[in-house]
């Protein structure tokens, strides 16, 4: 049984025990009333009695009452206890299944631990042992390389010995090297001496030595470029558009590169002297590797030769990567007396001797007699290309008869050569030029 209620009762008895005790002082009874009386004596005692039992039941019943309320505010304060205990409980059982839980993940998180560590142990046992092992061999290893250094010491000792021996040896075929290299580099600048005066007679030989000119002729077919020139003028001023493909041999001087070609080999004329154009175009077609057409941007004449030369330069990239299709100028011009005429279109080739002419500076006479057509010889003409038998570049034919001579490619007037043609310039250049040809001679004109 709860204690607190235990205690309740035993206080609730002892109550009952001390309102129920009648504590008032006993008294003698009075003296009994004569007979007469004695009916009403008898009736107010038990009035007084009944009145006495009926006030102490009312005491009773108040005590009680107050009893009642006293012991109802103690349970109603015991209750609020008891609830508040059970709220404790309550939240003490709570505390206590967090905890427990708590403890529970703790507990897995520790077996986790555990299995983490129980796992890193065994790998650093595992890892021990190796390292174990590994001393092991190294300690295996160490002897056998000690006992391999001492091998070695010996074999280096003895190898000491030898290499004495060989140095000995070495300095004794040093000097006799030394010997040997001094007499090998007197033939050596023999043998190169030799070398060289054979070079240069190789040389002399083939400079002197004519190429065939089946050989010249194909040979000049694939290194040739192409020129395609047009005009367009108005037709008051002429007769409309002209154009002209011609073909071209490049020549170098060493410095400068070009495509060269005869007056009468483009479009224009001495007549078209002073004139001026709508438009001017033009292209280049370079022998391969770079056998593409690219536009032309001016036309030169010369200062050194005839003044109806015309060049076309070339720039030092393409010049560089057709160098190998380039004709060098003939340095000595008159070593043979015989020369290589060309028509430029290739239509024809053949030899004709040619002479010089003292007051002609700068042309030669080439040998076109009426007879040497007659025996089917090759018929000299205007635009002819004239090679040395060595393959270099001799000379153009101005006229049937006579060659003018080309010994540098440094210009002298620009023709200025572009769609927007309207410019005077190039009829002013035009102008000069016949000017200049109508101061030579008279055979050359």
């Amino acid at each position: 049984m709860n204690k607190t209620l235990l205690l309740i009762l035993c206080d609730f008895l002892l109550l009952n025990l001390l309102a129920l005790t009648r504590w008032d002082k006993n008294e003698l009874p009075p003296a009994p009333a004569p007979l007469a009386s004695q009916p009403a004596s008898a009736k107010d005692d038990v009035v007084s009695a009944l009145r006495l039992s009926l006030e102490e039941e009312r005491n009773n019943r108040e005590k009680l009452a107050r009893d009642l309320a006293t012991t109802r505010d103690e349970s109603k304060s015991r209750a609020s206890v008891l609830d508040q205990a059970r709220a404790r409980t309550a939240e003490l059982s709570e505390r206590l299944q967090k905890a427990e839980q708590d403890s529970l993940r703790l507990a897995q998180q520790a077996g986790i631990e555990t299995e983490r560590s129980r796992a890193t142990l065994e790998a650093a046992q595992a890892e021990a042992a190796t390292l174990r092992q590994a001393q092991e061999k190294l300690r295996t290893e160490s002897e056998s390389l000690r006992s391999q250094l001492a091998s070695a010491a010996v074999t280096a000792k003895a190898a000491e010995e030898r290499a004495k021996v060989t140095e000995t040896s070495l300095r004794t075929a040093e000097e006799e090297k030394k010997k040997l290299l001094e007499q090998n580099q007197s033939l050596s600048k023999g043998v190169n001496q030799l070398a060289e005066k054979s070079g240069e007679m190789t040389k002399e030989i083939r400079e002197y030595r004519p190429v065939a000119p089946n050989s010249l002729y194909a040979d000049y077919l694939a290194r040739r470029a192409t020129v395609f020139l047009c005009t367009e003028r108005t037709s008051a001023q002429g007769s409309g558009n002209k154009q002209r493909e011609s073909k071209s041999i490049l020549l170098t001087d060493g410095n400068r590169t070009a495509a060269v070609l005869l007056l009468d080999q483009t479009p224009l004329g001495l007549g078209d002297a002073g004139g001026v154009w709508n438009s001017l175009t033009g292209s280049l077609t370079l022998p391969p590797p770079s056998n593409f057409p690219k536009p032309i941007d001016s036309l030169q004449t010369l200062k050194q030769g005839d003044p109806r030369f015309l060049s076309v330069p070339v720039g030092q990239p393409e010049s560089e990567r057709i160098a190998s299709s380039t004709y060098r100028i003939a340095t000595d011009p008159f070593r043979f007396s015989r020369a290589l005429l060309i028509s430029p279109q290739g239509s024809g080739y053949g030899e004709c001797s040619f002479r010089l002419e003292p007051n002609l500076r700068g042309y030669l006479e080439m040998d076109s007699r009426f007879m040497n057509r007659l025996q089917g010889e090759y018929a000299p003409s205007a635009g002819d290309l004239v090679l040395t038998l060595a393959g270099e570049f001799l000379g153009m034919m101005v006229n049937d008869q006579y060659c003018a001579q080309i010994t540098s490619l440094e210009p002298s007037v620009s023709l200025s050569w572009d769609s927007k043609g309207a410019s005077k310039g190039v009829g002013e250049a035009l102008s000069s030029i016949k000017r200049s040809v109508g101061n030579l001679d008279s055979r050359l004109r």
